[in-house]
């Protein structure tokens, strides 16, 4: 070791050539393995885990239609088997659900099938595999379902509770293996998405190491380099054009090359242009979600929430009332509705409705809930509100709707039947007590308030 330092300068550039041509040699064999990797990697993303997000929003979107569909044949009652138009319109839109579905899955499948095949899937493999599984399982309970439907059919009445409990407990089951199945596979591409972009830095790390190393060696040396790593970054922004070209087909992708100061300038850029037009679709997806999500779960003449969200959220009430979140319940219902209807006209006796609504909200708080249960029968969910209170807001309620006068509306009045959470209530418990206590208010004479 000594000695070295008492050899010729020539023999002192001669070794440490050696040991910088050795080193760079090291890490240009590195960087292009690396870059392979990422190649390879990018391709998994742009070939796999694109496609399958695109499958997850196809199967939300038809879970949700499923969702309409069971509420629509809930809400038609026996009118279901006794009208045909209804029937047929209800049986065409579960075909068509479980069709669609159908072809989901089986497009999942051939690309995972086909990325085994092929090797494109190189990150998780197991977990891919995995995915194979849950998907043929998705599917035994699709045609689980489809089998309860044609059960269901052939009872040929709504009544026959054991025909339908089998038909909401199998849709319960579809809908939870849906789940199970999108929530996986959104943690696997996100996995993904985490080992691509830590193979990026580690290859950002290893080119910055490289043109150091370039440029102590020589000109020659840094040339070469410059132009493996354009050849490389080349590559990487067609695997991003291709990841754009997969999310937008219009004329607006052929502008996703941008300038910029260097290569990487130029890389970031279009990561940036990539990401944007990302969170612009799923800005789309989400506005389309929250429209069908608003059409399941709000009445369409009143706007406040409708029975499928109070099955929901009286569940969720009585979960939290067991942890110490005390509430109160209130239903009413409009007196001789049915009389004014049949003298008035049914478009004076939505008005009444939609009178009703506004002149409730205008005192109800913002954490106080809203339902509209029936044809003319409405609940009210009061947080944290003791039965007293309850009591209290109710006669103010019934005195308000007493007072109304409005042009081209009848007067009208109200029954209300008021209780609240107690240790041993559960939702057909106190949704039962409430309505005793509104029947007890009709029997009075209506126009008043029962609590207890």
């Amino acid at each position: 070791m000594f000695n070295w330092f008492n050899v010729s300068m020539t023999r002192k550039v001669s070794s440490l050539s050696f040991i910088l041509l050795s080193f760079l040699f090291v890490v240009i064999l590195y960087s292009t393995y690396q870059t392979q990797k990422i190649y390879k990697e990018m391709q998994e993303v742009a070939e796999i885990d694109i496609p399958l997000t695109e499958v997850i929003a196809d199967i939300e979107i038809l879970q949700l239609k499923q969702h309409l569909l069971m509420e629509s044949i809930r809400l038609q009652g026996d009118a279901f088997f006794a009208d045909e138009v209804l029937q047929k319109k209800s049986v065409k839109g579960f075909e068509e659900f479980s069709l669609q579905l159908s072809l989901q899955l089986d497009k999942s499948i051939n690309i995972l099938h086909s990325g085994m095949k092929f090797g494109t899937i190189r990150i998780n493999v197991a977990d891919h595999q995995s995915l194979i599984q849950q998907i043929n399982a998705l599917h035994s309970h699709r045609i689980g379902f489809e089998n309860s439907f044609s059960r269901f059919l052939g009872k040929r009445e709504k009544h026959d509770l054991d025909s339908w409990e089998r038909l909401e407990k199998q849709s319960g089951l579809l809908d939870a293996q849906s789940e199970k199945l999108l929530i996986n596979i959104e943690q696997l591409t996100t996995k993904v998405a985490a080992t691509v972009e830590k193979q990026e830095r580690d290859f950002m790390i290893v080119n910055a190491i490289l043109g150091f190393s370039a440029f102590a060696i020589g000109g020659y040396l840094t040339l070469f380099t410059i132009l493996s790593f354009r050849r490389k970054v080349g590559s990487l922004r067609g695997q991003i054009e291709s990841l754009h070209r997969s999310i937008s087909s219009d004329e607006s992708s052929n502008t996703l090359r941008s300038k910029g100061t260097d290569e990487l300038d130029q890389l970031e850029k279009d990561l940036k242009i990539l990401v944007a037009r990302f969170s612009l679709e799923q800005d789309n997806r989400d506005e389309v979600e929250t429209q069908l999500m608003e059409l399941a779960t709000k009445d369409k003449l009143t706007g406040v929430f409708n029975r499928h969200k109070w099955d929901e959220q009286i569940k969720d009430e009585i979960a939290l009332a067991n942890r110490g979140h005390h509430f109160s319940l209130i239903l009413l219902d409009v007196d001789h509705f049915k009389k004014i209807n049949d003298s008035r006209g049914h478009d004076v006796g939505d008005n009444v409705l939609k009178l009703l609504v506004s002149t409730l909200r205008k005192r109800l708080r913002e954490t106080d809930i809203l339902f509209r249960i029936g044809g003319e029968e409405f609940a009210i969910l009061l947080r944290d509100t003791n039965l007293d209170d309850a009591r209290v807001l109710a006669e103010q309620l019934r005195k308000r709707v007493e007072t109304l006068n409005e042009n081209g509306i009848p007067s009208f009045t109200i029954s209300l039947g008021v209780t609240d959470y107690q240790d041993v209530d559960d939702q057909s418990r106190i949704v039962k007590r409430a309505d005793v206590l509104l029947y007890e208010a009709k029997d009075a004479g209506r126009n008043c308030v029962m609590a207890g």
